[in-house]
């Protein structure tokens, strides 16, 4: 019985054993958990400046303005949220390796001058060295510190200023009060819709739909149309901050395109979004 007892204990302690060398591992390093770039969040961030080094690539400068973000330079107009907030990404991209700048050489690593710089609330400068002999990665300085970090920032930093500019026809969150359409007038008064010509059937759902096509629609791609004269618009919003905005329209068979006369942006859209903004789609309209 002794015995029995003895050999229990002994196979009970070896268990033991086996499940501490499981959990614990000996001998074996602990995971290193890689350092983020900068300890800065999204919404610690309220301006932004970034320096392209080509001569033919202009500077851009943004501001957040009531928790939206604004183009200062080179047009002022209303920011691409999602493309700023890629941009921004940056701040807890992960540090692959980092070096005291002190004792190198910046020509080595592309930063004595840099291919593009960001400027976080004019007190965080983050510059773009080269990427030879690297890897989908790319050197950048901060605080006289040499990182590595994935290389697909310096890409977004370098594109068309255009691609900044907010895609929204109309500013976010705006609500349209009047909106006159080649062939139609559509005004709010006392909370409900009028429509000139006046329709002679269908459902007013059809004018609710196509509200929420010009008060959400984006457009795929900007550009900026070279005006040299004032242009007669085809298109008139009004919204209910008391701003108007004037449309003039370009059609082909593949796309549509809606030029800012005040602006000059041009938003280019599919073709099928001709129709589901320029017409009452479901209702039949009197010839009066």
């Amino acid at each position: 019985m002794l015995k029995r007892n003895l050999l229990n204990i002994s196979l009970l302690i070896f268990i033991i054993v086996l499940v501490l060398l499981v959990v614990y591992q000996p001998g074996k390093e602990e995971a290193k958990t890689i350092p983020e770039l900068t300890s800065l969040k999204l919404n610690d961030i309220h301006t932004i400046k970034i320096i392209r080094a080509k001569a033919t690539e202009k500077t851009l400068e943004f501001r957040k303005m009531n928790n939206s973000w604004v183009m200062l330079k080179p047009y002022k107009l209303p920011a691409n949220k999602f493309r700023i907030e890629s941009i921004l990404k940056i701040l807890s991209t992960q540090s692959l390796s980092q070096n005291n700048l002190a004792g190198l050489n910046r020509k080595t690593f592309g930063l004595a001058n840099p291919v593009a710089t960001i400027i976080l609330n004019n007190n965080t400068t983050i510059k773009f060295g080269h990427n030879k002999s690297l890897k989908n990665y790319r050197y950048v300085e901060l605080n006289s510190i040499l990182h590595m970090i994935i290389d697909t920032y310096y890409y977004q930093l370098t594109a068309k200023p255009e691609s900044y500019i907010s895609h929204k026809l109309i500013p976010e969150n705006s609500k349209i009060i009047k909106l006159i359409l080649p062939n139609m007038v559509l005004e709010n008064t006392t909370g409900k819709w009028k429509l000139t010509p006046p329709p002679q059937s269908g459902s007013a759902d059809s004018i609710t739909q196509l509200m929420n096509e010009w008060e959400y629609s984006q457009a795929y791609d900007i550009s900026m149309a070279n005006i040299k004269n004032k242009l007669q618009p085809d298109v008139t919003v009004m919204l209910s901050n008391n701003k108007t905005i004037h449309f003039k329209i370009e059609s082909a068979k593949t796309k549509f395109n809606l030029i800012n006369t005040d602006t000059h942006v041009r938003y280019i859209l599919a073709a099928d979004r001709k129709n589901k903004l320029l017409k009452l789609l479901g209702i039949n309209q009197s010839n009066e």
